[in-house]
């Protein structure tokens, strides 16, 4: 038997950088203390790793010849890092070294922790260092229910056999990428999106039912995600969700009360030129008439939500907000309009 195989190794030393430029990317370096059965002073052997986090998957990848690297091409003594330390694109999120005298944090970080993230029994070159640091004691049983595929895929038991429709609750088919640091989303807290035939079958006129609610609780209704039903109706030729023109014209022909009553006021000062009876009738028709006006255009609106409101009808609302503003502010109407709104003509 050689000196190489008679010699057996310590950990000694432990680093994990995660990327400060992409997220999910991270590296560690592992320093080993090599010591022949035969005794002797010994020597030190370093390692460096890099691994990509996801929060379905994780895998270690091969750390890039040209690239650089987080240990010195070479170096005299001995390399040591500390918590917070930043090497090139990386920083040092996890820092021990027996010989140094630095120790580690009481808990390591939630993506080092297999209570929090399963899939690190995937990388067994870094998660058994880290049992040796952090002496995970009651983590034996676990890895019995995960299985990790090839490509270190994480399956668990208990949901390998849920289908590929089942994405979390915003609708969305992409894995979101993982910053350091932060808690893996756990797969069982996936829930099922909405049946492809279901979404199919879903027509113009059961979205324009719904079109005076706000879009969220119309999708609840429709039971299907947000973004799902902005993308139907994308398909329908609606830019946006109508929700808001609906309900501003609605709140126009509901406000028409502050109109009449301001123009009652307008009354008395014009009733030198006018007389009042036909002043009101020639009022009240005119207010007949633009709600007949207004009802048209929400019934448009309805038909086809891509239209915008008319420009008269902009005017409108800004004449309404005016007198509404005089009438609960109790704003003097011949200092801030002397004249009728040109809006209330029958013209």
């Amino acid at each position: 038997m050689d000196a190489a195989a008679a010699a057996f190794s310590t950990l000694s030393a432990l680093a994990v950088f995660a990327s400060t430029v992409h997220h999910g990317a991270m590296r560690s370096v592992h320093g080993y203390r090599v010591v022949g059965k035969g005794g002797g002073s010994g020597w030190e052997r370093w390692v460096e790793r890099e691994f990509a986090f996801a929060p379905t998957w994780c895998r270690e990848v091969p750390v890039p010849v040209a690239a650089p690297r987080i240990l010195p091409a070479a170096w005299r003594g001995r390399p040591a890092y500390r918590e917070g330390q930043i090497v090139g694109a990386w920083r040092c999120i996890l820092a021990f070294d027996s010989v140094a005298g630095v120790k580690p944090p009481p808990t390591p970080p939630p993506v080092l922790c297999p209570f929090r993230n399963p899939m690190l029994v995937c990388l067994p070159s870094l998660y058994n260092d880290l049992r040796m640091v952090f002496q995970f004691q009651n983590f034996e049983k676990v890895p019995e229910l995960i299985q990790c595929d090839s490509e270190g895929q994480l399956t668990s038991l208990d949901t390998k056999d849920k289908t590929s429709d089942e994405v979390d609750e915003s609708g969305s088919d992409e894995d979101e990428e993982l910053q350091s640091g932060e808690e893996l989303p756990a797969p069982a807290q996936r829930r099922r999106r909405a049946n492809r035939k279901h979404i199919a079958s879903i027509t113009l006129a059961d979205i324009a039912q719904y079109f005076h609610l706000p879009i969220r609780e119309a999708s609840k209704i429709l039971k299907i995600g947000v973004s799902i039903l902005k993308r139907k109706c994308r398909q329908y030729g609606i830019p946006r969700w109508p929700h808001r023109k609906i309900k501003s014209l609605d709140s126009l022909i509901n406000d028409l009360e502050y109109v009449i009553d301001d123009t009652e006021r307008d009354e008395v000062q014009q009733e030198k030129r006018k007389k009042e009876e036909e002043y009101k009738q020639d009022a009240i028709r005119a207010l007949a008439k633009r709600k007949r006006l207004l009802e048209t255009e929400k019934e448009t609106i309805q038909q086809k939500p891509a239209l915008d409101l008319m420009a008269e009808t902009k005017l409108f609302r800004e004449d309404v907000f005016k007198r509404r503003y005089r009438a609960k502010g109790g704003v003097n109407a011949s200092l801030v309009n002397n004249h009728s709104s040109p809006l209330l003509s029958e013209s």
